[in-house]
């Protein structure tokens, strides 16, 4: 059997040491397959696995993009550095970097398509198309592949289970407007970026026209940003808050008196859009990554984040033993609705709110 086997792989050896070097890598690379669905052909995933690793820069928060990320890691052998900032601050590092011939990213993501487009027009980014292009809903990327949102989280309403007795709960976006919960209220600004304006608009064009008067008339708590809305409802300064469904679930899970409320008209998510930069160091990992995170295998991990992936035949979000709404429930503002809006609404909600 010895010699059987030794004989066996010299006749290996020998075919392959005769075969051309390009059929030699052929038969040395395969698909990259997931559960039976193909993500990437041979070509990519070979090229991306000799690249190794690459960076990203996006917005989501670390603990929360690390749970797809290691799943990708994982899955390709490929590391990753993932640097993390918000939007307005990752717009300008981009900026600066871009112009010194500097950008270290391989990927760049933001939580506001019309700052993303500006990168688009100054050449940052490159175009891509991976194979579930067309499976992916049209308002969801861009038609030239140009663009994808990549995670969506969702905002929701979460109370202070210590503060709000059961039989008080809001059921829908409408009962804030009741005038019990004055100065009980607490959400972000407009100013705190493309999840605010998505909100906003949410409110305004899909549960009410006056929505933003009749919450104003309840004078909430402004925050800047989304952490000390969180933390004031943990607290118990407010007693309902507005804001990301997962950081409120993180609190729960740290034993926080507080309850997660989806309401009956549906949610708003913002999302992350990204896409591969033309200036890429490691354009093929970076590819690879977009083909995953854009395939089911990939959308399923951000579920499992909490946030809504892009391809449709993901499962909804799952995540501290929440099972989130169906995706046809869940409202992302559309391109033309941000660029006619972005300006508008921001000043119109000061307009508002600062007369309260």
């Amino acid at each position: 059997m010895k010699i059987f086997v030794s004989a066996a792989l010299g006749a290996v050896c020998l075919f392959a040491a005769a075969l051309p070097a390009d059929a030699q890598a052929q038969a040395q690379t395969k698909d990259f397959v997931i559960n039976g669905e193909k993500i990437a052909d041979a070509a990519l995933y070979d090229a991306a696995k000799k690249e190794g690793e690459f960076t990203l820069y996006g917005t989501i928060p670390t603990e929360s993009m690390r749970i797809t990320l290691d799943q990708f890691e994982k899955e390709t052998g490929i590391s990753y550095d993932y640097i993390r900032l918000p939007t307005a601050k990752m717009y300008d590092r981009v900026l600066a970097e871009h112009g010194a011939n500097k950008l270290a990213a391989d990927y760049v993501g933001l939580t506001d398509l019309p700052l993303f487009k500006q990168w688009i027009d100054m050449g940052i980014l490159a175009s891509f198309k991976p194979l579930s292009f067309d499976a992916l809903p049209a308002e969801l990327k861009d038609p030239d592949g140009r663009w994808y949102y990549t995670v969506r989280p969702i905002t929701a309403m979460a109370v202070n289970t210590e503060n709000v007795a059961e039989k008080d709960y809001p059921k829908s976006w409408t009962d804030l407007f009741d005038p019990k919960w004055k100065g009980k209220i607490g959400m972000p600004s407009m100013d705190a970026g493309g999840s605010a304006l998505t909100l906003y608009a949410f409110l305004r064009l899909h549960v009410a026209p006056d929505a933003w008067q009749r919450l104003a008339a309840n004078e909430p708590r402004i925050y800047a940003t989304a952490a000390p809305t969180v933390a004031d409802l943990v607290r118990g300064r407010t007693s309902i808050g507005i804001s990301g469904a997962s950081a409120y679930i993180r609190e729960i899970e740290n034993k926080a008196p507080v309850k997660v409320i989806f309401p009956k008209e549906g949610l708003a998510a913002f999302g992350e859009i990204g896409n591969v930069t033309a200036t890429a160091r490691h354009p093929n990992a970076a590819k690879l990554y977009m083909s995953y995170i854009l395939n089911k295998a990939g959308s399923s991990m951000v579920s499992k984040q909490g946030s809504y992936g892009t391809n449709p035949a993901a499962p909804p979000p799952s995540q501290g033993g929440l099972t989130f709404p169906p995706p046809n429930q869940v409202w992302t503002i559309k391109v033309a609705d941000w660029e006619k809006y972005q300006e508008s609404f921001p000043r119109e909600w000061k307009e508002i709110f600062e007369k309260r």
